[in-house]
C-alpha cells in the first residue's frame, strides 16, 4: 500500500464524521408569494387629462347634455348633436350622450373655447371651426374608463368628479338638448341647473 492514501485516511475520517454531527441542516428559504394585482380604486383618469394644460382652466366650465337619441336618428349612425356657444370670454365644454355623437359646435366671436371633452358611451367626435387646441373624445366602447354618459345614474362617478378631473374645476352649468340643439348664453334658453 503506498504512503499517499494512507495519510490521506485521517483526514477523510475526519470529513466523514464532521457531516454526522452537529446542528441539522437550516430549512431551505420558502419561496417568495407572487404578487397579487390589485385593481385601481375608481375611475382611471389618466387618458382623460388635456396633455400641456395647466389645471384649472381659467372661465367657465359648461356641461352639456345630449340626452337621448335625437329624434329620427338612425340606429347604429352617428347623430348630430348642434350646440351654439354665446358666452363671452374664456369657455371650457364637457359634452356627454349616451349613443355615437358628433358634437358640431359653433362659438360666437366672442368666445374663447379653452378645452371641449366630449365624452358618452358611444364614440364621440368634436367638429366646427375655432374649437381651439384642446380637443378630447373619449368612450366606454373604446375602452375608456373616464368615457360615460355623464348623466347617466349608474355612471359610477358624478358629474362633479368629472369636471374637477377633467378641467380642474367644477361646472357652472348644465345645459340641455331639445331638437339636437343647445344654445348657451342666451336668456330664451336657460341651463337646466
Amino acid at each position: 500500500m503506498s504512503l499517499v492514501p494512507l495519510r490521506c485516511l485521517p483526514l477523510l475520517s475526519l470529513a466523514l464524521l464532521a457531516g454526522c454531527g452537529g446542528d441539522p441542516p437550516a430549512p431551505a428559504a420558502e419561496p417568495a408569494p407572487a404578487p397579487v394585482a390589485v385593481a385601481p380604486a375608481g375611475i382611471d383618469w389618466s387618458r382623460c387629462k388635456f396633455p400641456g394644460v395647466t389645471l384649472p382652466v381659467p372661465g367657465k366650465v359648461i356641461v352639456v347634455d345630449g340626452g337621448q337619441s335625437v329624434p329620427d336618428a338612425e340606429p347604429g349612425r352617428e347623430s348630430i348633436r348642434r350646440v351654439e356657444i354665446v358666452v363671452p370670454g374664456k369657455v371650457a365644454l364637457l359634452l356627454t350622450a349616451p349613443d355615437a355623437t358628433v358634437w358640431l359646435l359653433r362659438p360666437s366671436p366672442e368666445t374663447e373655447l379653452v378645452g371641449v371633452f366630449a365624452s358618452g358611451d358611444a364614440p364621440q367626435r368634436i367638429s366646427g371651426q375655432r374649437l381651439g387646441a384642446h380637443l378630447l373624445a373619449r368612450s366606454r366602447a373604446m375602452g375608456d374608463d373616464c368615457g360615460r354618459y355623464w348623466m347617466a345614474a349608474d355612471a359610477g362617478a358624478t358629474l362633479e368628479q368629472a369636471s374637477l378631473q377633467v378641467f380642474g374645476r367644477e361646472h357652472s352649468a348644465v345645459y340641455r338638448l331639445h331638437g339636437g340643439l343647445a344654445v348657451i348664453g342666451k336668456a330664451e334658453e336657460p341651463p337646466v341647473r
